[in-house]
Protein backbone atom coordinates (compact mmCIF):
# COMPACT_ATOMS: atom_id res chain seq x y z
CA UNK A 1 0.00 0.00 0.00
CA UNK A 2 1.30 3.54 -0.88
CA UNK A 3 1.92 6.55 1.65
CA UNK A 4 -0.79 8.78 0.66
CA UNK A 5 -2.98 5.13 0.91
CA UNK A 6 -2.10 4.57 3.94
CA UNK A 7 -2.74 8.23 5.20
CA UNK A 8 -5.94 8.50 3.66
CA UNK A 9 -7.02 5.48 5.64
CA UNK A 10 -5.78 6.82 8.82
CA UNK A 11 -7.22 10.34 8.47
CA UNK A 12 -10.60 8.12 7.63
CA UNK A 13 -10.06 6.47 11.11
CA UNK A 14 -10.33 9.65 12.69
CA UNK A 15 -13.64 10.81 11.77
CA UNK A 16 -15.72 10.07 14.57
CA UNK A 17 -15.19 11.57 18.39
CA UNK A 18 -12.47 9.65 20.25
CA UNK A 19 -14.90 9.01 23.31
CA UNK A 20 -17.29 7.15 20.30
CA UNK A 21 -16.01 3.08 21.61
CA UNK A 22 -15.16 0.98 18.28
CA UNK A 23 -17.91 -0.85 18.70
CA UNK A 24 -20.60 1.68 18.68
CA UNK A 25 -18.81 2.54 15.46
CA UNK A 26 -19.07 -0.72 13.55
CA UNK A 27 -22.74 -0.62 14.41
CA UNK A 28 -23.46 2.80 13.07
CA UNK A 29 -21.60 2.14 10.22
CA UNK A 30 -23.70 -1.26 9.61
CA UNK A 31 -27.03 1.00 10.61
CA UNK A 32 -26.50 3.41 7.55
CA UNK A 33 -26.12 0.17 5.48
CA UNK A 34 -28.71 -1.61 6.00
CA UNK A 35 -31.81 0.24 5.22
CA UNK A 36 -30.10 0.94 1.47
CA UNK A 37 -29.95 -2.78 1.52
CA UNK A 38 -33.82 -3.21 2.61
CA UNK A 39 -34.45 -1.43 -0.62
CA UNK A 40 -32.72 -4.00 -3.01
CA UNK A 41 -35.00 -6.45 -3.21
CA UNK A 42 -38.46 -4.46 -1.55
CA UNK A 43 -40.48 -4.95 -4.99
CA UNK A 44 -40.09 -8.47 -4.98
CA UNK A 45 -41.18 -9.18 -1.56
CA UNK A 46 -44.57 -9.86 -3.45
CA UNK A 47 -44.25 -9.55 -6.83
CA UNK A 48 -48.16 -9.10 -7.48
CA UNK A 49 -48.75 -6.66 -4.54
CA UNK A 50 -46.26 -4.78 -6.46
CA UNK A 51 -47.72 -5.00 -9.96
CA UNK A 52 -51.17 -4.69 -8.16
CA UNK A 53 -50.30 -1.29 -6.52
CA UNK A 54 -48.99 0.21 -10.00
CA UNK A 55 -51.58 -1.13 -12.02
CA UNK A 56 -48.72 -3.18 -13.89
CA UNK A 57 -47.22 -6.97 -14.81
CA UNK A 58 -45.25 -8.92 -12.11
CA UNK A 59 -41.97 -8.84 -14.35
CA UNK A 60 -42.25 -4.72 -14.28
CA UNK A 61 -41.93 -5.67 -10.89
CA UNK A 62 -38.46 -7.65 -11.66
CA UNK A 63 -37.63 -4.47 -13.68
CA UNK A 64 -37.54 -2.58 -10.51
CA UNK A 65 -35.05 -4.54 -8.85
CA UNK A 66 -32.71 -4.81 -11.99
CA UNK A 67 -32.66 -0.69 -12.34
CA UNK A 68 -31.46 -0.62 -8.53
CA UNK A 69 -28.63 -3.24 -9.85
CA UNK A 70 -27.97 -1.17 -12.27
CA UNK A 71 -27.80 2.57 -10.73
CA UNK A 72 -25.37 0.58 -8.41
CA UNK A 73 -23.39 -0.85 -11.02
CA UNK A 74 -22.97 2.19 -13.47
CA UNK A 75 -22.34 4.86 -10.28
CA UNK A 76 -19.87 2.75 -8.20
CA UNK A 77 -16.76 4.20 -9.98
CA UNK A 78 -18.21 7.79 -10.68
CA UNK A 79 -19.43 7.89 -7.03
CA UNK A 80 -15.39 7.72 -5.60
CA UNK A 81 -14.95 11.21 -7.10
CA UNK A 82 -18.32 12.58 -4.82
CA UNK A 83 -16.47 10.63 -2.06
CA UNK A 84 -13.00 12.26 -2.07
CA UNK A 85 -14.84 16.03 -2.58
CA UNK A 86 -17.51 16.02 0.36
CA UNK A 87 -16.38 16.00 4.07
CA UNK A 88 -17.46 12.26 5.28
CA UNK A 89 -20.17 13.78 8.03
CA UNK A 90 -21.57 15.80 5.46
CA UNK A 91 -22.05 13.14 2.76
CA UNK A 92 -23.60 10.38 5.38
CA UNK A 93 -26.38 13.30 5.98
CA UNK A 94 -26.35 14.39 2.47
CA UNK A 95 -27.29 10.67 0.77
CA UNK A 96 -29.25 9.61 3.76
CA UNK A 97 -31.56 13.02 3.38
CA UNK A 98 -31.71 11.94 -0.41
CA UNK A 99 -32.72 8.68 0.14
CA UNK A 100 -35.38 9.83 2.88
CA UNK A 101 -36.63 12.14 -0.07
CA UNK A 102 -36.52 9.12 -2.39
CA UNK A 103 -38.70 6.67 -0.20
CA UNK A 104 -41.45 10.12 0.45
CA UNK A 105 -41.36 10.39 -3.48
CA UNK A 106 -42.25 6.21 -3.81
CA UNK A 107 -44.26 6.66 -1.20
CA UNK A 108 -46.51 8.94 -2.92
CA UNK A 109 -46.13 8.51 -6.45
CA UNK A 110 -48.02 5.10 -8.18
CA UNK A 111 -47.40 5.79 -11.92
CA UNK A 112 -44.59 2.79 -12.30
CA UNK A 113 -43.07 5.66 -15.11
CA UNK A 114 -41.75 7.65 -12.53
CA UNK A 115 -41.00 4.65 -10.29
CA UNK A 116 -38.49 3.42 -12.77
CA UNK A 117 -36.00 6.03 -12.45
CA UNK A 118 -36.32 6.30 -8.51
CA UNK A 119 -35.12 3.17 -8.44
CA UNK A 120 -32.37 3.87 -10.47
CA UNK A 121 -31.60 6.65 -7.99
CA UNK A 122 -31.88 4.32 -5.14
CA UNK A 123 -29.05 2.25 -6.22
CA UNK A 124 -26.95 5.02 -7.21
CA UNK A 125 -27.64 6.14 -3.54
CA UNK A 126 -26.67 2.60 -2.26
CA UNK A 127 -23.60 3.02 -4.09
CA UNK A 128 -22.52 6.32 -1.95
CA UNK A 129 -23.52 4.21 1.53
CA UNK A 130 -21.07 1.15 0.18
CA UNK A 131 -18.30 2.80 -0.99
CA UNK A 132 -18.21 5.27 2.39
CA UNK A 133 -19.74 2.80 4.83
CA UNK A 134 -17.09 0.27 3.92
CA UNK A 135 -13.89 2.66 3.23
CA UNK A 136 -15.05 3.27 7.21
CA UNK A 137 -14.98 0.17 8.27
CA UNK A 138 -11.29 -0.96 6.49
CA UNK A 139 -10.10 2.14 7.58
CA UNK A 140 -10.11 1.09 11.23
CA UNK A 141 -8.63 -2.50 11.16
CA UNK A 142 -5.47 -3.39 10.68
CA UNK A 143 -5.12 -7.34 10.68
CA UNK A 144 -5.68 -9.74 8.21
CA UNK A 145 -8.03 -11.59 10.39
CA UNK A 146 -10.31 -8.03 10.74
CA UNK A 147 -10.48 -7.64 7.12
CA UNK A 148 -11.72 -11.31 6.22
CA UNK A 149 -14.21 -11.25 9.14
CA UNK A 150 -15.50 -7.47 8.12
CA UNK A 151 -15.72 -8.74 4.05
CA UNK A 152 -17.89 -12.04 5.51
CA UNK A 153 -20.41 -9.91 7.19
CA UNK A 154 -20.97 -7.21 4.63
CA UNK A 155 -21.13 -9.87 2.01
CA UNK A 156 -23.35 -12.47 4.65
CA UNK A 157 -25.73 -9.20 4.68
CA UNK A 158 -25.75 -8.57 1.05
CA UNK A 159 -26.70 -12.06 0.55
CA UNK A 160 -29.16 -12.44 3.44
CA UNK A 161 -30.39 -9.28 2.28
CA UNK A 162 -33.81 -11.10 -0.03
CA UNK A 163 -34.73 -13.95 2.07
CA UNK A 164 -34.23 -11.11 4.94
CA UNK A 165 -36.78 -9.22 3.20
CA UNK A 166 -39.17 -11.90 2.52
CA UNK A 167 -39.13 -12.83 5.90
CA UNK A 168 -39.69 -9.72 7.51
CA UNK A 169 -41.74 -7.77 4.72
CA UNK A 170 -43.89 -10.43 3.43
CA UNK A 171 -46.32 -11.08 6.42
CA UNK A 172 -46.99 -6.88 6.63
CA UNK A 173 -48.57 -6.52 3.06
CA UNK A 174 -51.36 -8.46 4.13
CA UNK A 175 -52.35 -5.88 6.88
CA UNK A 176 -50.72 -2.78 5.36
CA UNK A 177 -51.21 -0.82 1.85
CA UNK A 178 -48.10 -1.70 0.09
CA UNK A 179 -46.81 1.92 -0.48
CA UNK A 180 -46.24 1.82 3.33
CA UNK A 181 -43.27 0.00 2.93
CA UNK A 182 -41.67 2.49 1.41
CA UNK A 183 -42.54 4.62 4.57
CA UNK A 184 -40.89 1.61 6.83
CA UNK A 185 -37.85 2.09 4.70
CA UNK A 186 -37.62 5.77 5.06
CA UNK A 187 -37.77 5.94 8.79
CA UNK A 188 -34.63 3.24 8.98
CA UNK A 189 -32.54 5.85 7.99
CA UNK A 190 -33.80 8.09 10.71
CA UNK A 191 -31.37 5.89 13.21
CA UNK A 192 -28.30 5.51 10.91
CA UNK A 193 -28.66 9.62 10.44
CA UNK A 194 -28.79 10.55 14.28
CA UNK A 195 -25.70 8.60 15.32
CA UNK A 196 -24.12 10.10 12.34
CA UNK A 197 -25.34 13.78 13.40
CA UNK A 198 -24.55 13.10 16.83
CA UNK A 199 -21.15 10.76 17.40
CA UNK A 200 -18.95 11.70 14.13
CA UNK A 201 -16.61 14.76 13.47
CA UNK A 202 -17.35 17.57 11.05
CA UNK A 203 -13.90 16.59 9.76
CA UNK A 204 -12.66 16.37 6.29
CA UNK A 205 -10.32 13.28 5.41
CA UNK A 206 -8.41 14.62 2.20
CA UNK A 207 -7.99 17.65 0.72
CA UNK A 208 -11.07 18.13 -1.80
CA UNK A 209 -10.68 17.10 -5.35
CA UNK A 210 -12.81 19.88 -7.35
CA UNK A 211 -16.11 18.44 -9.11
CA UNK A 212 -15.16 19.41 -12.42
CA UNK A 213 -14.81 16.97 -15.98
CA UNK A 214 -16.58 14.47 -14.34
CA UNK A 215 -16.80 11.39 -16.30
CA UNK A 216 -20.45 12.11 -17.07
CA UNK A 217 -20.30 10.17 -20.51
CA UNK A 218 -18.70 7.25 -19.71
CA UNK A 219 -21.30 6.54 -16.55
CA UNK A 220 -23.78 7.52 -19.21
CA UNK A 221 -22.53 4.88 -21.61
CA UNK A 222 -21.66 2.35 -18.40
CA UNK A 223 -25.17 2.48 -17.18
CA UNK A 224 -27.09 2.51 -20.21
CA UNK A 225 -25.47 -1.38 -20.86
CA UNK A 226 -26.34 -2.41 -17.80
CA UNK A 227 -29.89 -1.21 -18.26
CA UNK A 228 -30.56 -2.45 -21.63
CA UNK A 229 -29.56 -6.04 -20.62
CA UNK A 230 -31.28 -5.91 -17.72
CA UNK A 231 -34.53 -4.90 -19.61
CA UNK A 232 -33.38 -7.87 -22.56
CA UNK A 233 -33.46 -10.57 -19.39
CA UNK A 234 -36.78 -9.39 -17.83
CA UNK A 235 -38.92 -8.95 -21.42
CA UNK A 236 -36.69 -10.67 -23.92
CA UNK A 237 -38.53 -14.11 -23.58
CA UNK A 238 -41.99 -12.71 -22.94
CA UNK A 239 -41.76 -10.57 -26.57
CA UNK A 240 -40.25 -13.55 -28.54
CA UNK A 241 -37.04 -11.90 -28.25
CA UNK A 242 -35.17 -9.88 -31.28
CA UNK A 243 -38.43 -10.12 -32.84
CA UNK A 244 -39.49 -7.17 -31.15
CA UNK A 245 -38.44 -3.77 -31.60
CA UNK A 246 -37.76 -2.61 -28.32
CA UNK A 247 -35.55 -5.94 -27.69
CA UNK A 248 -33.66 -5.09 -30.75
CA UNK A 249 -33.53 -1.49 -30.34
CA UNK A 250 -31.77 -2.39 -26.77
CA UNK A 251 -29.18 -4.55 -28.65
CA UNK A 252 -28.46 -1.96 -30.55
CA UNK A 253 -28.17 0.35 -27.47
CA UNK A 254 -25.71 -2.38 -26.23
CA UNK A 255 -23.56 -2.55 -29.15
CA UNK A 256 -23.47 0.99 -29.47
CA UNK A 257 -22.75 1.81 -25.70
CA UNK A 258 -20.09 -0.88 -25.73
CA UNK A 259 -17.90 0.46 -28.63
CA UNK A 260 -18.40 3.96 -27.54
CA UNK A 261 -17.20 3.40 -23.83
CA UNK A 262 -14.46 1.12 -24.71
CA UNK A 263 -13.20 3.87 -27.59
CA UNK A 264 -13.84 6.58 -24.81
CA UNK A 265 -11.23 4.58 -22.59
CA UNK A 266 -8.55 4.36 -24.93
CA UNK A 267 -8.68 8.08 -24.78
CA UNK A 268 -8.85 9.03 -21.70
CA UNK A 269 -6.45 10.28 -19.03
CA UNK A 270 -8.32 8.64 -16.19
CA UNK A 271 -9.80 5.59 -17.35
CA UNK A 272 -13.54 5.18 -16.27
CA UNK A 273 -12.53 1.23 -15.88
CA UNK A 274 -9.03 0.05 -16.07
CA UNK A 275 -9.76 -2.69 -18.72
CA UNK A 276 -5.73 -4.12 -18.47
CA UNK A 277 -7.54 -6.00 -15.65
CA UNK A 278 -8.66 -8.81 -18.10
CA UNK A 279 -5.30 -9.66 -18.86
CA UNK A 280 -5.19 -12.11 -15.96
CA UNK A 281 -6.02 -15.55 -16.41
CA UNK A 282 -6.60 -15.67 -12.61
CA UNK A 283 -9.25 -12.74 -13.11
CA UNK A 284 -10.95 -14.44 -15.77
CA UNK A 285 -11.18 -17.63 -13.23
CA UNK A 286 -12.31 -15.51 -10.47
CA UNK A 287 -14.84 -13.97 -12.51
CA UNK A 288 -16.11 -17.22 -14.30
CA UNK A 289 -16.79 -18.65 -10.89
CA UNK A 290 -18.64 -15.32 -9.47
CA UNK A 291 -20.69 -15.48 -12.78
CA UNK A 292 -21.70 -19.30 -12.52
CA UNK A 293 -22.34 -19.28 -8.71
CA UNK A 294 -24.97 -16.22 -8.94
CA UNK A 295 -27.20 -18.13 -11.41
CA UNK A 296 -27.16 -20.74 -9.27
CA UNK A 297 -27.92 -18.32 -6.30
CA UNK A 298 -31.27 -17.46 -7.66
CA UNK A 299 -32.21 -20.75 -8.98
CA UNK A 300 -34.05 -20.48 -5.84
CA UNK A 301 -36.75 -18.81 -7.44
CA UNK A 302 -37.89 -21.45 -9.61
CA UNK A 303 -38.44 -23.62 -5.90
CA UNK A 304 -39.94 -20.43 -4.05
CA UNK A 305 -42.10 -20.49 -7.47
CA UNK A 306 -42.88 -23.96 -6.92
CA UNK A 307 -43.68 -23.56 -3.47
CA UNK A 308 -46.05 -21.09 -4.46
CA UNK A 309 -47.98 -22.62 -7.56
CA UNK A 310 -47.77 -26.40 -6.70
CA UNK A 311 -48.63 -26.51 -2.84
CA UNK A 312 -50.19 -23.14 -2.65
CA UNK A 313 -48.48 -21.37 -0.30
CA UNK A 314 -48.78 -17.86 0.16
CA UNK A 315 -46.27 -15.36 0.32
CA UNK A 316 -46.16 -15.26 4.20
CA UNK A 317 -46.10 -18.75 4.62
CA UNK A 318 -43.04 -19.02 2.05
CA UNK A 319 -41.34 -16.39 3.71
CA UNK A 320 -40.54 -18.79 6.94
CA UNK A 321 -38.71 -21.31 4.13
CA UNK A 322 -36.42 -18.64 4.08
CA UNK A 323 -35.50 -19.08 7.58
CA UNK A 324 -33.31 -22.10 6.37
CA UNK A 325 -31.30 -20.40 3.64
CA UNK A 326 -30.65 -17.87 6.03
CA UNK A 327 -29.05 -20.41 8.04
CA UNK A 328 -26.88 -21.55 5.60
CA UNK A 329 -25.96 -18.51 4.52
CA UNK A 330 -24.14 -18.15 7.06
CA UNK A 331 -23.12 -21.13 8.16
CA UNK A 332 -21.18 -20.59 4.54
CA UNK A 333 -19.63 -17.89 4.92
CA UNK A 334 -18.54 -18.25 8.62
CA UNK A 335 -16.70 -21.61 7.08
CA UNK A 336 -15.55 -19.60 4.17
CA UNK A 337 -14.02 -16.89 6.47
CA UNK A 338 -12.90 -19.44 8.99
CA UNK A 339 -10.92 -21.61 6.32
CA UNK A 340 -9.52 -18.45 4.49
CA UNK A 341 -7.85 -17.24 7.50
CA UNK A 342 -6.31 -21.41 7.89
CA UNK A 343 -4.76 -20.85 4.23
CA UNK A 344 -7.60 -23.72 2.80
CA UNK A 345 -6.61 -23.74 -0.80
CA UNK A 346 -8.84 -21.38 -2.64
CA UNK A 347 -10.07 -24.47 -5.37
CA UNK A 348 -10.96 -26.12 -2.23
CA UNK A 349 -13.36 -23.67 -0.81
CA UNK A 350 -15.08 -23.52 -4.24
CA UNK A 351 -15.21 -26.92 -4.66
CA UNK A 352 -17.28 -27.69 -1.82
CA UNK A 353 -19.63 -24.60 -2.29
CA UNK A 354 -20.27 -25.82 -5.27
CA UNK A 355 -20.89 -29.40 -4.15
CA UNK A 356 -23.42 -28.12 -2.02
CA UNK A 357 -25.11 -26.44 -4.87
CA UNK A 358 -24.98 -29.59 -6.75
CA UNK A 359 -26.65 -31.17 -3.27
CA UNK A 360 -29.24 -28.97 -3.61
CA UNK A 361 -30.47 -28.97 -6.98
CA UNK A 362 -30.24 -32.90 -6.27
CA UNK A 363 -32.31 -33.24 -3.49
CA UNK A 364 -34.63 -29.97 -5.36
CA UNK A 365 -34.73 -32.45 -8.42
CA UNK A 366 -36.24 -35.31 -6.38
CA UNK A 367 -39.13 -33.15 -4.85
CA UNK A 368 -40.70 -31.50 -7.54
CA UNK A 369 -43.61 -33.37 -6.80
CA UNK A 370 -47.41 -32.21 -6.51
CA UNK A 371 -47.68 -33.07 -2.63
CA UNK A 372 -45.25 -32.79 -0.39
CA UNK A 373 -44.35 -31.84 3.49
CA UNK A 374 -42.67 -28.80 4.29
CA UNK A 375 -40.16 -31.04 6.59
CA UNK A 376 -38.62 -32.36 3.77
CA UNK A 377 -37.34 -28.96 2.31
CA UNK A 378 -35.04 -27.48 4.85
CA UNK A 379 -32.39 -29.72 4.17
CA UNK A 380 -31.92 -28.56 0.15
CA UNK A 381 -32.49 -24.54 1.37
CA UNK A 382 -29.81 -24.98 3.81
CA UNK A 383 -27.63 -26.46 1.41
CA UNK A 384 -27.88 -23.75 -1.32
CA UNK A 385 -27.41 -20.82 1.78
CA UNK A 386 -23.94 -23.35 2.32
CA UNK A 387 -23.09 -23.14 -1.18
CA UNK A 388 -23.28 -19.40 -1.71
CA UNK A 389 -21.81 -18.33 1.06
CA UNK A 390 -18.79 -21.13 0.22
CA UNK A 391 -18.00 -19.18 -2.82
CA UNK A 392 -18.85 -15.47 -2.45
CA UNK A 393 -16.32 -13.83 -0.15
CA UNK A 394 -13.39 -16.09 -1.81
CA UNK A 395 -14.05 -15.68 -5.04
CA UNK A 396 -13.79 -11.59 -4.49
CA UNK A 397 -10.77 -11.70 -2.46
CA UNK A 398 -9.11 -13.95 -5.23
CA UNK A 399 -10.36 -11.61 -7.95
CA UNK A 400 -9.23 -8.28 -6.52
CA UNK A 401 -5.92 -10.23 -5.61
CA UNK A 402 -4.67 -11.59 -8.83
CA UNK A 403 -4.55 -7.34 -10.14
CA UNK A 404 -1.85 -4.98 -9.43
CA UNK A 405 -3.08 -2.59 -6.50
CA UNK A 406 -3.54 0.38 -8.71
CA UNK A 407 -6.53 -1.63 -10.43
CA UNK A 408 -8.34 -2.84 -7.72
CA UNK A 409 -11.04 -0.54 -7.99
CA UNK A 410 -11.55 -1.58 -11.40
CA UNK A 411 -11.44 -5.40 -10.50
CA UNK A 412 -13.72 -4.79 -8.20
CA UNK A 413 -16.22 -2.83 -10.22
CA UNK A 414 -15.78 -5.54 -12.78
CA UNK A 415 -16.94 -7.88 -10.12
CA UNK A 416 -20.00 -6.05 -9.34
CA UNK A 417 -20.49 -6.15 -13.14
CA UNK A 418 -20.42 -10.01 -13.11
CA UNK A 419 -22.80 -10.35 -10.33
CA UNK A 420 -25.20 -8.13 -12.04
CA UNK A 421 -24.93 -10.44 -15.12
CA UNK A 422 -25.27 -13.43 -13.46
CA UNK A 423 -28.30 -12.24 -11.62
CA UNK A 424 -30.09 -11.31 -15.04
CA UNK A 425 -28.49 -14.57 -16.73
CA UNK A 426 -30.83 -16.54 -13.95
CA UNK A 427 -33.97 -13.98 -14.94
CA UNK A 428 -33.44 -14.90 -18.36
CA UNK A 429 -33.04 -18.52 -18.01
CA UNK A 430 -35.76 -18.85 -15.79
CA UNK A 431 -38.42 -17.03 -17.75
CA UNK A 432 -37.00 -19.10 -20.93
CA UNK A 433 -38.16 -22.06 -18.99
CA UNK A 434 -41.11 -20.99 -17.67
CA UNK A 435 -42.51 -19.17 -20.72
CA UNK A 436 -41.01 -21.28 -23.06
CA UNK A 437 -39.90 -24.77 -21.93
CA UNK A 438 -43.01 -25.16 -20.54
CA UNK A 439 -45.07 -24.65 -22.71
CA UNK A 440 -43.62 -27.52 -25.25
CA UNK A 441 -44.11 -29.97 -22.26
CA UNK A 442 -47.43 -28.36 -21.43
CA UNK A 443 -48.14 -29.22 -25.55
CA UNK A 444 -46.78 -32.64 -25.31
CA UNK A 445 -48.84 -33.26 -22.60
CA UNK A 446 -52.11 -32.13 -24.47
CA UNK A 447 -51.19 -34.10 -26.99
CA UNK A 448 -51.38 -37.34 -25.06
CA UNK A 449 -54.45 -36.47 -23.00
CA UNK A 450 -57.03 -36.16 -25.65
CA UNK A 451 -60.97 -36.81 -25.31
CA UNK A 452 -60.84 -39.89 -27.12
CA UNK A 453 -59.09 -41.81 -24.52
CA UNK A 454 -61.33 -43.90 -22.39
CA UNK A 455 -59.11 -42.62 -19.35
CA UNK A 456 -59.38 -38.97 -19.45
CA UNK A 457 -62.81 -39.24 -20.26
CA UNK A 458 -63.21 -41.21 -16.94
CA UNK A 459 -61.03 -38.89 -14.69
CA UNK A 460 -63.22 -35.89 -16.32
CA UNK A 461 -66.34 -38.13 -15.39
CA UNK A 462 -65.36 -38.43 -11.99
CA UNK A 463 -64.20 -34.69 -11.49
CA UNK A 464 -67.61 -33.33 -12.29
CA UNK A 465 -69.55 -35.80 -10.55
CA UNK A 466 -67.43 -34.95 -7.03
CA UNK A 467 -67.96 -31.19 -7.92
CA UNK A 468 -71.57 -31.62 -8.13
CA UNK A 469 -71.92 -33.67 -5.03
CA UNK A 470 -70.10 -30.77 -3.13
CA UNK A 471 -72.84 -28.28 -4.57
CA UNK A 472 -71.63 -26.81 -7.65
CA UNK A 473 -75.31 -26.89 -9.68
CA UNK A 474 -74.11 -25.45 -12.56
CA UNK A 475 -71.85 -26.79 -15.71
CA UNK A 476 -70.06 -29.32 -13.53
CA UNK A 477 -68.38 -31.00 -16.69
CA UNK A 478 -66.97 -27.63 -17.52
CA UNK A 479 -65.42 -26.98 -14.23
CA UNK A 480 -64.45 -30.39 -14.16
CA UNK A 481 -62.64 -29.89 -17.35
CA UNK A 482 -60.76 -26.77 -15.78
CA UNK A 483 -59.51 -28.61 -12.99
CA UNK A 484 -58.21 -31.06 -14.75
CA UNK A 485 -56.15 -28.38 -17.07
CA UNK A 486 -54.99 -27.34 -13.92
CA UNK A 487 -53.50 -29.81 -12.89
CA UNK A 488 -51.61 -30.92 -16.00
CA UNK A 489 -50.42 -27.22 -16.29
CA UNK A 490 -49.05 -28.01 -12.37
CA UNK A 491 -47.32 -31.00 -14.33
CA UNK A 492 -45.69 -28.91 -16.74
CA UNK A 493 -44.24 -26.70 -14.45
CA UNK A 494 -42.98 -29.47 -12.29
CA UNK A 495 -41.29 -30.90 -15.25
CA UNK A 496 -39.92 -28.10 -16.05
CA UNK A 497 -38.48 -27.27 -12.57
CA UNK A 498 -37.21 -30.60 -12.65
CA UNK A 499 -35.45 -29.83 -16.33
CA UNK A 500 -34.08 -26.43 -15.64
CA UNK A 501 -32.46 -27.87 -11.77
CA UNK A 502 -31.29 -30.94 -13.62
CA UNK A 503 -29.04 -28.11 -15.81
CA UNK A 504 -28.07 -26.76 -12.88
CA UNK A 505 -26.81 -30.04 -11.53
CA UNK A 506 -24.46 -30.43 -14.84
CA UNK A 507 -23.44 -27.05 -14.68
CA UNK A 508 -22.10 -27.47 -10.77
CA UNK A 509 -20.26 -30.61 -12.26
CA UNK A 510 -18.39 -28.95 -14.49
CA UNK A 511 -17.49 -25.90 -13.02
CA UNK A 512 -16.02 -28.37 -9.83
CA UNK A 513 -13.89 -29.77 -13.12
CA UNK A 514 -12.71 -26.45 -14.58
CA UNK A 515 -11.55 -25.78 -11.14
CA UNK A 516 -9.51 -28.95 -10.51
CA UNK A 517 -8.17 -28.45 -13.83
CA UNK A 518 -7.68 -24.75 -13.96
CA UNK A 519 -3.53 -24.64 -13.84
CA UNK A 520 -1.27 -22.38 -11.43
CA UNK A 521 -4.46 -21.66 -8.96
CA UNK A 522 -2.59 -20.45 -5.75
CA UNK A 523 -4.14 -19.39 -2.49
CA UNK A 524 -2.78 -15.63 -3.14
CA UNK A 525 -3.14 -14.71 1.09
CA UNK A 526 -0.45 -12.95 0.95
CA UNK A 527 -1.21 -10.88 -1.17
CA UNK A 528 -4.02 -9.57 -0.32
CA UNK A 529 -3.13 -9.57 3.07
CA UNK A 530 -0.77 -6.66 1.81
CA UNK A 531 -3.39 -4.44 -0.26
CA UNK A 532 -5.84 -1.84 0.37
CA UNK A 533 -8.81 -4.11 -0.51
CA UNK A 534 -11.91 -2.34 -2.75
CA UNK A 535 -14.70 -2.29 -0.95
CA UNK A 536 -17.29 -4.32 -3.21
Amino acid sequence: MCGSQKTNMIELSKSFHSWVPEWLIRLILFSCLMPSMMLFFLPGINSNATAGYYGCQPNDAQFLIVLFYAGFVGFYILERRFFLFFPIKTYYILFHGLQILNCILMYCITDINWVFPLRFIQGMLFASAVNLSMSMIFSRIESSRAKVTSYSVFFGLLLVSSPFNNLVFASFLDDINFKQLYAFSGFSFLPGLFMIVLFMKNFRHVRPYPLYSLDWPSFIFYGGIFISIGYMAVYGQERYWFSDEQIRLCLLVILLFFFLFKFRQKHLKRMYIKLDVFKSRRFWMGILVLYIMYIERFSIQLSNQHFSTIFGLDPEHLSYLSIFDIAGIIIGVSLAGIWTLKNVPVKYIWITGFTFLFLFHYLMFFRFENTGNETLYWTPLIAHGIGTGLIMVPAILFVISTVKEIYSISAAAICLAVRFLGFTSSIAIINYFELGHKSKHFQVFRDHLTADNPVIRQELRSRAYMLAEKGLMTNPDKAGIKTFYQEVMKQAQIRTGMDYYEYMMILSVLMILIILLFPAMKNRYEKWREVKVSPV
